[in-house]
């Protein structure tokens, strides 16, 4: 037991939080003055566990109202619980609501002494980190002014700096890295993973999948105070994005959820006179769906996908700078609108090295696709990479013809809030990547995760 609790760092047990809402305020003041029950129980957290270990970082992810700030003021001791219980094993600083802990009539120097004062760490302690706090905030002289001066990015850089200098054992962060610039923000992550390595507990709550996915070893998803799906952070993301989009979840587990009986005797079987322009598939070697899980929405399922070469034959297996073709049948099992496809490339890190579907292309998409009808997709990847090796994913999802014809006029954000997703097939499989067998002018062409087209020039007198 002692030797658990040396590697946990949060561990919560059947945690519930419930909140009294009343329907009027002459209900609440009957209800605290008389004790007379006039109002309704909210769960806003519903019987949650999990464990969180020291060293990892743990994400926390929802829809607004999902239970995640309520989660993590409670781990921070700010809230409690009404049942369940807590094991919090070691200092705990958190980064919760925009400027909290702050004086707002205190200058940024005298908020530090206070803010580090909450947090446990006495004035010695901290006159020994003031310099280093200073130079992280980076908020030059506005450090000797009030601090309801400040704008929100300059209430995040103060109080970051102080959260990672008082050498706590577990980080709460909650939202706080959306603000600030980029800068500040590859700043943050950088002293995070510096944490993160030395041994800290970061536990981040955010909207930004970007950050959950890339940054955190695993997640938590919430829905209406519930666990909808613990465990690998992409995987716990792929399924937030189903969420956000519809109700229903859809988890598919092998060949006989990837098809049902009646639609596969009325599915022709792919057969090597599938052309495209330009590729045609000449080997029938496809990935067994059996060996990985399908998440969708119920739509749409795949039937089978393989990587091939320029020739249709499989390969697992490429020179740097030479194509990947991925292959995908997918039966559409209810109308859809436009369908797009794109696949995601993740290196042996576990870090997203490309991502791309069919909106970023010209061309012409069938605007309504009707239940019953089989898509044929070949998505080409030109492997300018880093020699190594790379799972794969693929997905299929549907927009409205409108959408899709603006899409130009649009940020990328705005185009995804209007497509919906069909079905992802994380890591789907694996391939290997190798050197280019002549270097133009070396071996090693280039430094990093992937080769970027561009040119250097050079003048002298």
């Amino acid at each position: 037991m002692c030797q658990d609790a040396n590697k946990v760092a949060v561990r919560a047990t059947n945690l519930t939080k419930i909140y009294k809402i009343f329907d009027s305020p002459g209900k609440r003041f009957l209800y605290h003055m008389f004790h007379i029950n006039s109002g309704r129980d909210f769960a806003a957290l519903d019987n949650i566990s999990f464990t969180v270990k020291r060293g990892e970082a743990f994400g926390i992810i929802g829809r607004n109202g999902s239970g995640k700030s309520t989660l993590l003021q409670i781990l921070a001791g700010i809230l409690k619980a009404s049942s369940g219980e807590v094991e919090v094993n070691g200092r705990v600083a958190a980064l919760l609501e925009l400027g909290s802990g702050f004086d707002p009539e205190s200058t940024g120097y005298e908020n530090i002494y206070m803010n580090a004062a909450i947090l446990g760490v006495n004035k010695n302690d901290i006159e020994t980190k003031i310099a280093e706090i200073i130079d992280f905030a980076d908020i030059g002289d506005f450090i000797g002014q009030p601090v309801k001066t400040y704008s929100s990015g300059m209430f995040v850089r103060l109080a970051f700096a102080v959260a990672i200098n008082v050498d706590a054992d577990i980080l709460l962060i909650d939202e706080a890295l959306a603000v600030g610039d980029v800068f500040f923000r590859q700043k943050c992550y950088a002293r995070l993973n510096q944490l993160k390595a030395e041994g800290k507990t970061i536990i981040l709550v955010s909207h930004g999948m970007n950050e959950v996915e890339q940054f955190c070893d695993r997640a938590l998803l919430l829905h209406h105070g519930q666990i909808l799906k613990q465990g690998d952070s992409k995987e716990c993301v792929k399924q937030y994005y189903f969420l956000e989009q519809d109700e229903r979840l859809h988890d598919f587990h092998g060949e006989e959820d990837n098809v049902d009986k009646k639609d596969e005797e009325n599915i022709d079987a792919s057969n090597c006179n599938v052309q495209f322009e330009g590729w045609t598939l000449r080997e029938e070697s496809f990935i067994d769906l059996n060996a990985s899980k399908e998440i969708g929405n119920g739509k749409a399922t795949f039937l089978k996908a393989g990587l091939f070469d320029k020739n249709g034959y499989a390969r697992y297996s490429f020179e740097q700078g030479e194509s990947l073709y991925a292959y995908m049948e997918v039966l559409v099992k209810e109308p859809i609108n436009c369908p797009l496809v794109g696949c995601v490339l993740t290196d042996q890190k576990n870090v997203i090295v490309h991502g791309k579907d069919n909106l970023q292309y010209d061309m012409q998409l069938p605007e309504n696709v009707p239940a019953g009808k089989v898509l044929y997709f070949l998505q080409r990847v030109e492997l300018n990479v880093a020699v190594g090796e790379y799972s794969l994913e693929l997905g299929v999802a549907a927009i409205p013809q409108g959408d899709y014809e603006k899409r130009y006029m649009r940020s990328q954000e705005e185009v995804n809030s209007t497509f919906e997703r069909l079905c992802i097939r994380p890591a789907i499989a694996s391939f290997s990547v190798f050197p280019r067998k002549i270097g133009a002018p070396m071996k090693i062409a280039f430094h990093g995760c992937c080769d970027l087209p561009g040119e250097i020039q050079l003048g002298y007198f």
